[in-house]
C-alpha cells in the first residue's frame, strides 16, 4: 500500500481542522467563502487520498487471495505428481505412469508426459487400433503417440 496515500489523506484532514479553527478570526463574508473553498479543496483532497488507499488495499488483497490460491494449486500438484513414474513405453515415446503403491484404487494408466511436465494431469486415452499400433491422444494438448497394441497401460 501507498503510504503517501495515507499520509495525503491525514495531512488533507490536518489542513481541513486548521481551517476551520481559523474561522473565528474572520472578519468579512468574503473572507469566509474564501476559507470555505480552501476547506472544501482539502476535504476533497483528504477524499481522493482515502479512496486511493482503499483502492490500492484493495488490489493488495486480490493480489494476496490469487497467490494464496496458486499455493495450494502447487502444493495440491506436487502431492499428485508423485504419484506417478516416468516410463519409456518403446524408444523415444515417454509417459507418465501410476506407481502401484499410488493407486488407491485407480486402475493402471498413462498421463501425457507434455501436460505433466506443465503441472498438468491428462490421462492418454486410446483412440483405437490401427495397423497393429493404437494410438493414445491427450485431450488437453493434443498430443499423440502410436505404440504396439500389445502394451497396455499397466502400474509401475
Amino acid at each position: 500500500m501507498d503510504l503517501t496515500l495515507i499520509q495525503g489523506a491525514i495531512s488533507g484532514l490536518k489542513v481541513a481542522s486548521d481551517l476551520t479553527k481559523g474561522f473565528l478570526d474572520l472578519k468579512s463574508m468574503v473572507e469566509v467563502q474564501g476559507r470555505v473553498i480552501e476547506l472544501q479543496n482539502a476535504i476533497l483532497a483528504a477524499q481522493s487520498n482515502a479512496l486511493a488507499a482503499n483502492a490500492d488495499q484493495v488490489a493488495m488483497a486480490e493480489e494476496i487471495r490469487s497467490l494464496k490460491e496458486d499455493a495450494s494449486r502447487l502444493k495440491a500438484w506436487n502431492t499428485e505428481k508423485f504419484r506417478y513414474e516416468l516410463r519409456a513405453l518403446e524408444p523415444g515415446i515417454f509417459t507418465y505412469s501410476l506407481k502401484r503403491e499410488s493407486a488407491a484404487g485407480e486402475p493402471p494408466h498413462w498421463v501425457c508426459a507434455r501436460c505433466y511436465n506443465a503441472g498438468s494431469k491428462f490421462l492418454l486415452q486410446g483412440e483405437g487400433d490401427f495397423y497393429g499400433a493404437t494410438e493414445y491422444v491427450c485431450h488437453a494438448c493434443n498430443s499423440k503417440i502410436k505404440i504396439a497394441s500389445a502394451i497396455t497401460p499397466e502400474f509401475s
